[in-house]
């Protein structure tokens, strides 16, 4: 054996060893198997929705800062009633959270759980912004 040979056995043999791991092991039949679930039936329940706004987004404008009576998850039912591609982003305390770009007639809701407070929405879009596609929704304020 040569000393380049030495070298290479400590590899050969860990890749050996690794193909042999797998051996005799029983998978059973791949089609029938059935995943286990990642957390219980109560815990996978969506909560129920408080409140649904209906948004039309339209050329840089967005409805005036809406009320809404109490705190939970709160569904937006954003509808591109303009021109040109818009989309929906609420800042709430997990972070943004927003739709799609959607196209003149297309519709998206997002839902987030939104405790008592102040929440910044807004076009995400290009500068949709800062062309007037900005506002407050306030959540049992």
């Amino acid at each position: 054996m040569t000393g380049a040979d030495q070298r290479m056995m400590p590899f050969a043999l860990a890749a050996i060893a690794l193909a042999l791991g797998g051996c005799g092991e029983e998978r059973g039949d791949a089609m029938h198997t059935v995943p286990a679930p990642l957390a219980t039936a109560a815990s996978t329940t969506p909560e129920p929705t408080i409140a649904k706004i209906e948004v039309s987004l339209l050329e840089y404008r967005l409805p005036r800062d809406p009320r809404i009576a109490k705190a939970g998850t709160i569904a937006f039912v954003a509808t591109n009633d303009g021109e040109v591609r818009h989309a929906l982003a609420v800042d709430g305390p997990a972070g943004e959270v927003r739709t799609p770009a959607l196209l003149p007639g297309e519709q998206a809701t997002i839902a987030l759980r939104l405790p008592p407070g102040t929440y910044r929405w807004y076009c995400p879009i290009g500068d949709h912004a800062r062309l007037g596609m900005v506002g407050r929704v306030r959540v049992a304020e």
